[in-house]
């Protein structure tokens, strides 16, 4: 029964590693098929002005050129924004975000490498950022606005900085200011809409979050994620993929942040203020357009709207996200065992900051888990040897009673009981360890911090396969090793059975990360030596 129920784990591991759907997320119920809203003037919590009667009459606005004017392009100016984390270039046109390319992120490893471009503008009708007010015509950004400075150049250790664009609209004035800083990924955005018509304005507040899968190709098969719009709707996250995006969708609620979402990096924004309570999401020419809304949004002529917005594009850095708030870090998908995966990430990035080196950090934490199972382990390994030790009894009941399977259950319990003998207690200690595997497996298959990290000689990024495969081979080693040390049962189908498995392993391992391949090789060879400790102490007796 114990030998079944380890194959029976080892055999559902394979399944969930070679399918790559490990802990599938349940599929939400907030979202919903977008609907036509009809212009009213309900109120709404968290925005002034907004006391008003429900029939409101709104001048229509006349409707908004599809194209900027020719002689407004030629004015049209690019504001390059430089810090030691990342360049970024804004457009007077609408005051909007264009390019962020991550300076210590590469495309690929080596000189050929560039910069990873997060955000890029592929045509001039993709804003990447953008706000509107709509009324029954809308108001668009796209305006040249004049801005406060044309360069920003920050350094470790300056003040933050801002960059102010300001404009008009069809009697709405628009100021966009963008304060940056030198160590961080985020920026503060704090966008204002002035009124100064005589009519008073009805509609919603949108900001629009535009952009595309970016272009790197992440060899390995294992570490693949889908683009996504990531919506955080009060304490829980909603996702959907741009690939499984075939309609318009609605999530309403209480709108944490919003993010477009890739494996390793992130662009995120999150409202200051309770008013944004919607974020309707499409696919556009092959890119997600996640717009997020404060709904029936009111200013009487004379008065102004302010919206603030904290803003982060870069690595999805579980200490970064953090710190940025909001539970930011809830972006990083970590499957069913999350609140495992987690601390163990956290101490790899505390053990780093004496390491700098992630593979070392990986050996310790190897090294810690087996120290904090040893005693359940040690358990496994006895009783295991104590089922070998009564084999020959259980065989000499399994011939008694080959023709009386319930009189044969009765008198193998009875020897179990007499022996002393638990015939789950070689399995139970291990059922507890596999969550934890479970944890740190995806911790280690998703986690920037390992995308192109150099362990030592030929290994030089712990997120890609082993190049020689010569890590891979060694730990199947050390399973075969395992296994030939491993008490037998007895039976000979289940042994011939149990050593393909260290074969299956070693296949399935050639494509895994490196820094995986490390993990399992590394707590081998400790099991090896745990089990040889042990059946030396069992061998004395004691």
């Amino acid at each position: 029964m114990e030998k079944r129920l380890i194959i029976f784990i080892a055999l559902t591991f394979i399944v969930l590693l070679l399918y790559n759907q490990l802990f599938p997320p349940p599929k939400p119920k907030t979202a919903k098929p977008k609907q036509t809203k009809q212009q009213t003037t309900k109120p709404q919590k968290g925005v002034s002005n907004t006391q008003q009667k429900p029939a409101v009459k709104v001048k229509p606005f006349p409707a908004v050129p599809a194209k900027t004017a020719p002689t407004e392009a030629k004015n049209i100016i690019k504001v390059h924004v430089e810090t030691p984390l990342y360049h970024a270039v804004f457009t007077s046109l609408g005051g909007r975000l264009v390019s962020w390319k991550l300076k210590k992120y590469r495309d690929v490893m080596g000189p050929k490498g560039k910069p990873i471009e997060l955000i890029r503008a592929t045509s001039p009708d993709l804003p990447l950022k953008g706000t509107f007010f709509r009324p029954q015509a809308p108001i668009s950004d796209d305006v040249v606005m004049r801005v406060s400075r044309q360069a920003i150049s920050l350094h470790r250790g300056d003040p933050p900085a801002d960059l102010v664009f300001t404009g008009i609209k069809n009697g709405v004035h628009l100021t966009k200011r963008y304060r940056f800083y030198p160590d961080k990924y985020e920026a503060d955005v704090d966008w204002a809409l002035e009124n100064t018509t005589d009519q008073k304005l009805v509609g919603d507040a949108i900001l629009s979050l535009i952009n595309k899968p970016s272009l790197i190709k992440e060899k390995s098969k294992y570490g693949h994620h889908d683009f996504s719009a990531d919506i955080l709707k009060g304490s829980s996250v909603f996702r959907k993929k741009l690939k499984k995006l075939k309609k318009p969708l609605t999530v309403e609620g209480e709108i944490k942040w919003v993010s477009l979402n890739e494996k390793f990096f992130v662009t995120l924004i999150s409202p200051e203020s309770s008013v944004f309570n919607e974020v309707a999401l499409k696919a556009k020419s092959g890119a997600l357009d996640a717009d997020l809304k404060a709904t029936a949004v009111v200013m009487d002529p004379g008065k102004s709207q302010q919206f603030k917005f904290k803003m982060y594009n870069g690595p999805k850095l579980l200490t970064n996200l953090k710190h940025f708030g909001k539970n930011a870090d809830k972006v990083i998908d970590y499957g069913w065992f999350g609140i495992i995966a987690r601390p163990l990430m956290q101490f790899l990035n505390l053990t780093n900051r004496y390491t700098h080196n992630y593979g070392i950090d990986i050996i310790i934490l190897t090294i810690l888990i087996k120290i904090i199972f040893w005693p359940l382990t040690h358990k496994s390994y006895k009783s295991m040897s104590d089922m070998q030790k009564v084999q020959p009894l259980m065989q000499k009941l399994r011939e008694k009673y080959k023709d009386d399977k319930e009189r044969l259950n009765q008198e193998m319990m009875r020897l179990y009981k007499q022996h002393k003998v638990n015939p789950l207690g070689g399995c139970l200690p291990m059922l507890l360890q596999i969550p934890v595997f479970f944890a740190l497996y995806k911790a280690l298959l998703i986690s920037v911090e390992l995308r192109h990290a150099p362990f030592f000689w030929w290994i030089q990024d712990l997120s890609a396969k082993d190049p020689y495969y010569i890590t891979p081979i060694i730990m199947g080693a050390t399973m075969l090793i395992q296994q030939k040390m491993t008490p037998s049962t007895g039976d000979p189908k289940m042994a011939k059975m149990m050593l393909i498995m260290p074969i299956v392993f070693t296949f399935m391992f050639l494509n895994f990360p490196s820094g995986l391949v490390i993990y399992w090789l590394v707590n081998n060879v400790l099991s090896i030596g745990q089990q040889m400790y042990t059946n030396r102490k069992l061998a004395h007796g004691r």
